[in-house]
C-alpha cells in the first residue's frame, strides 16, 4: 500500500528516504532479514541490559497466539526501550510472528539522519509508518493509519504501540496520558488487543548494563501482560471518532489496571 503523490510531497527530504527505505524492509518476504538482525543486534543489547531483571507476569495472554496470528500490543511509554524489551520477550519466550511494527511519532526517528540511522540499527527500520506531527501531515498521517490496518490484514503480524502517543515524563509512572484516537482505531482493527504495563527501565543504557550486572535485584524490569481489551461493542462504530475515542480509553484503562497490578507488587518488595 502506497501513500498518494500528494501525501508524500508532504514530508521532508529526510522523512521520504526513511520511509522509503522502511517501507522496502517492511516487506513480508523480507521478515527473516529483519527478524534475524533484530534477534542479534537488539537482543543482544537487551540482554545485557535488562536480562537478568525481567519480571514477567501474565505472559500467558499472549503465549496462546502462533506464528499466524495478528494482533495489537498497547503499552504505557516510560522509556525509549519499552517495547524493545516487551519485544525480546515475545522473540525468547513466545512462538508469535516477528514481524512486529512499531508506529512512532517522526520526530527524531524520520526527521534527522542520525534518528534514521538509530532505527535501521536497533530496528531494521520497524518503527514504521511514522505519525507526524506539522498539521501540513495529517493527510500523510491519515495514510499512516490505513497502512497499519492493513498490515494487521495480513498473517503473523503484531503492532506495538503507544496508546499514549508520547513518552510520559511525569513523576508519577501510574498516572497515564490521555490516550489517542489512532491507537482507538488499531484497537477496533478486528484483531486482539493486548495491554502490557512496563516499569523498570530507564533511558540509560550505560545505567542499565551496570544494574543488570551489578544490582540485578533491587532493579527489577517488571512486564504485566493483561488479557484482551474488550471492545466488542464498538466494533460497528469503527469509524466514528466517540467509538475511537472510548477504545482508546479503554486501553488506557487495562493498561492503569496492570500498572495497579504491578505497584501492588512494588509494595510487597519494601522491607
Amino acid at each position: 500500500m502506497r501513500p498518494t503523490r500528494e501525501q508524500l510531497s508532504s514530508l521532508s527530504a529526510n522523512e521520504r528516504i526513511t520511509f522509503e527505505i522502511a517501507d522496502f524492509l517492511a516487506r513480508p518476504e523480507l521478515a527473516p532479514l529483519s527478524a534475524g538482525w533484530t534477534s542479534a543486534v537488539t537482543g543482544g543489547v537487551i540482554w545485557t541490559c535488562a536480562g537478568r531483571r525481567l519480571n514477567i507476569v501474565g505472559l500467558e495472554h499472549v503465549q496462546r497466539f502462533q506464528k499466524q496470528d495478528s494482533f495489537v500490543l498497547v503499552a504505557n511509554h516510560r522509556s525509549f526501550f519499552d517495547f524493545f524489551i516487551i519485544s525480546a520477550i515475545l522473540y525468547w519466550r513466545t512462538n508469535v510472528s516477528k514481524r512486529m511494527f512499531y508506529p512512532t511519532r517522526g520526530t527524531f526517528f524520520y526527521d534527522q539522519p542520525l534518528g534514521t540511522a538509530v532505527n535501521l540499527f536497533m530496528s531494521a527500520g520497524r518503527m514504521f509508518p511514522p505519525v507526524l506531527r506539522e498539521k501540513e501531515k495529517r493527510s500523510f498521517n491519515r495514510y499512516s493509519l490505513d497502512r497499519c490496518l492493513k498490515e494487521l490484514n495480513l498473517p503473523g503480524t503484531i503492532l506495538a504501540l503507544h496508546p499514549e502517543g508520547t513518552r510520559n515524563k511525569g513523576n508519577n509512572p501510574y498516572q497515564l496520558l490521555k490516550a489517542q484516537p489512532g491507537a482507538g482505531r488499531l484497537a477496533l482493527g478486528g484483531k486482539p488487543t493486548i495491554p502490557v504495563f512496563i516499569l523498570g527501565m530507564s533511558n540509560s543504557l550505560g545505567l542499565e548494563f551496570l544494574n543488570n550486572w551489578s544490582r540485578p535485584g533491587p532493579n527489577p524490569i517488571d512486564v504485566f501482560f493483561g488479557p484482551p481489551v474488550d471492545v466488542a461493542d464498538l466494533q460497528g462504530k469503527a469509524g466514528q471518532l466517540r467509538a475511537q475515542v472510548e477504545a482508546g480509553e479503554r486501553c488506557i484503562e487495562a493498561i492503569r489496571a496492570l500498572g495497579e497490578a504491578q505497584r501492588a507488587l512494588t509494595a510487597k518488595r519494601i522491607p
